[in-house]
Order: C-alpha cells, then structure tokens, then sequence
C-alpha cells in the first residue's frame, strides 16, 4: 500500500488515480492529487550493436 509523501495518506493501489500522458501511465494519490510516480508504456527502443570490422 503506498503512502504519499505530500499528505501521508495511505491507501491501497486500486484506489489510486491513474492517467496517460505522452506514452507515461502517471499516478496520483487520490486524496491531494500528488504524484505518486510515472511508468513508461510500451516498449522501450533498443539500441543495436553492429560489430565494425
């Protein structure tokens, strides 16, 4: 269950409030707004190593 750092509510994750924002899922406590964290979607790019010979 995470507690928010700005007004130390804690609360289970369901009732979380959750938003996308540019491929980000961000997380806000429920109670005063704050964010909680930001997730990246879908899969990152990789880089490709190439040997050079």
């Amino acid at each position: 269950m995470p507690t928010c750092r700005n007004c130390g509510e804690t609360c289970d994750a369901a009732e979380l409030t959750r938003h996308v924002s540019e491929g980000w899922l961000v997380v806000h406590c429920p109670a005063c707004h704050a964010p909680l964290g930001s997730y990246r979607l879908g899969t990152p790019s990789v880089d490709r190593i190439r040997n050079t010979e």
